[in-house]
């Protein structure tokens, strides 16, 4: 029975790394109006980009520029009062033919900045035109933003999960040595100072990541005030400094009153927690369509973490005791406790993992083409080490020794400080929703005939369409008379558009252009009509990202 339940754990455990919980991303565009590198044949008199979620009313912009670098929108930029997801700008009159970009900037609701620029055409190219590319990017986190917010992470994990240790794993006869009771004391003394300082840093850290000023310019009143007054962070910020300072109060009250301390520490506890939850109220949790699930996924996953980490900690910090003989028993005892502990957690980490991959990782293929998924792998290897270190403690515990306990505690500790660091990093990427790479799929039809559809890049304006056509032998279909395809979004009715295909070999064919106009999930339906006027048809479901 406990060989089945270390092997559940191990799967659940590999569950949990490959399908994070759910992470802070950017904002991206959904579709913009003129489209990438489209042609428009009369002069538009606005410019409009729509994101995939709100966008914050701070530190925003767009501007268009002529061929030449002038200025030819009316400077009127602002994002739509009733669609806070549309960023605009009027264009100067009767704009003449010739090549122009768009360069814009937001935040993004969890207070990520995106910017990028949106070539387009007015009129036919003429020769001496040259062709623009599409650029779109997202903050790229610095050392400032992962020390400030990994010291944010690990602190309120030391805070609460210490206390959660110290409540339901040390045992009342340990809790009442007053050796164990000043270790405590200042061991959550020592995470409450560190928790104030990251999230008093955090407010002009932000300020920073959505300005874009260096951090010599944020100490500024009307940048402060900005950040604090229009953006979701600055109003979060503030409860989270109210929420200190209570915790602050009550924290200087566990070693005085003695017979009402379990009440103030489970307090503690519960607005240590509440810290937490603002973590998931400013994440890209917030901006999905069931909020309240999503937000509840994001808490979930951040609380049984840190439970985790902080219990790590506590078993750390009592070894230098375990020369006690008593302490000694009681810590194997702990390990031993602790490991039922681990199973309920492992589980809470691993749905809320599940939960967030349907929603962030479209395919398997995005862990190794982009930035998101190698920063998750190097985070799957940790936790696998970090895993093996659990299990030899879990059996040390089981045995009662003690022989190599401090080097693999500490071990597992460290690793779990380094996946932080990797969550930071993590949180501050766009997810892989937004790149999920080129599209390549094979479906299997009408008496084993294979039908592949390979889109690329595979994101909003011009794509390469090809697709392959071969008999159940693997050899190329040769008698076709034409194939069409046709594209329909499937997250709102923007009509279907239907083309033909070019004979590029013997049983290849392709098309370029403009066919994905928005970010998101489409279908590509494909119609061929062989010579002897028998029909091959089928659908491919194709996300496409924005970069």
């Amino acid at each position: 029975m406990k060989e089945k339940v270390s092997s559940f754990l191990v799967i659940l455990s590999l569950f949990l790394l490959l399908f994070p919980s759910v992470s802070s991303a950017h904002a991206y565009i959904k579709k913009s109006t003129p489209l990438e590198n489209e042609t428009v044949e009369k002069a538009p008199t606005e410019v409009t980009i729509k994101f995939d979620e709100t966008i914050q009313p701070a530190f925003n912009s767009i501007k268009v520029f002529d061929s030449e670098g002038n200025r030819v929108d009316q400077k009127n930029g602002r994002i739509d009062p009733k669609q806070p997801f549309i960023l605009k700008s009027g264009l100067k009159k009767n704009l003449p033919n010739g090549s122009y970009r768009i360069k814009w900037k937001v935040v993004s609701s969890d207070g990520h900045p995106v910017e990028g620029v949106i070539p387009f055409q007015i009129g036919e190219k003429g020769q001496d035109s040259t062709s623009l590319d599409n650029e779109t990017k997202g903050y790229t986190p610095k050392a400032d933003l992962i020390i400030i917010r990994w010291l944010q992470y690990l602190s309120n994990a030391f805070y609460v999960g210490l206390i959660f240790f110290y409540m339901v794993i040390v045992p009342m006869e340990l809790r009442e040595t007053g050796s164990v009771n000043k270790k405590f004391r200042k061991l959550i003394s020592t995470g409450l100072i560190l928790l104030f300082l990251s999230i008093l840093l955090s407010l002009p850290l932000q300020a920073t990541i959505e300005s874009g000023y260096p951090w010599s310019v944020v100490f500024n009143f009307s940048i402060i005030e900005n950040i604090l007054m229009n953006t979701n962070y600055g109003q979060f910020w503030v409860i989270q400094i109210a929420l200190l300072i209570t915790l602050a109060l009550l924290t200087s009250f566990i070693g005085m009153a003695e017979s009402t301390k379990r009440g103030i520490l489970w307090t503690c506890f519960c607005l240590g927690a509440a810290l937490l939850l603002t973590k998931a109220l400013t994440s890209h949790a917030a901006a999905q369509p069931n909020q309240l699930l999503t937000i509840a996924m994001d808490f979930l996953h951040l609380l049984a973490a840190s439970i985790w980490i902080g219990s790590l900690t506590g078993f750390v910090s009592l070894l230098s005791l375990r020369k006690n003989t008593e302490i000694k028993q009681n810590y194997l005892k702990m390990i031993k406790s602790f490991s039922k502990w681990g199973l309920i957690l492992v589980l809470f980490l691993t749905l809320t993992g599940l939960f967030a991959s349907f929603l962030y990782i479209p395919n398997l293929s995005a862990l190794v083409q982009t930035n998101y998924g190698k920063a998750l792998m190097w985070k799957l290897i940790l936790f696998l080490v970090m895993l093996l270190l659990a299990a030899v403690n879990f059996i040390k515990g089981k045995r009662g020794t003690t022989k190599g306990l401090k080097a693999s505690l500490k071990g597992e500790l460290t690793l779990g400080l380094l996946i932080l660091v990797l969550s930071v990093v993590l949180t501050n990427l766009p997810t892989a929703m937004q790149s999920p790479g080129p599209f390549k799929e094979t479906n299997i039809v009408n008496q084993g005939r294979q039908v592949t559809l390979e889109a690329t890049p595979n994101i909003i304006g011009v794509n390469l369409f090809e697709i392959t056509l071969k008999d159940r032998e693997g050899k190329p279909i040769k008698d076709i008379e034409q194939i069409h395809s046709t594209f329909t979004m499937l997250e709102m009715d923007m009509g279907k558009e239907t083309v033909s295909l070019t004979k590029t070999a013997e049983g290849k064919y392709e098309v370029k252009g403009l066919h994905f106009s928005m970010a998101g999930h489409w279908n590509v339906h494909v119609h061929v009509l062989t010579k002897s006027l028998e029909s091959i048809d089928t659908d491919f479901k194709v996300l496409v990202g924005s970069q």
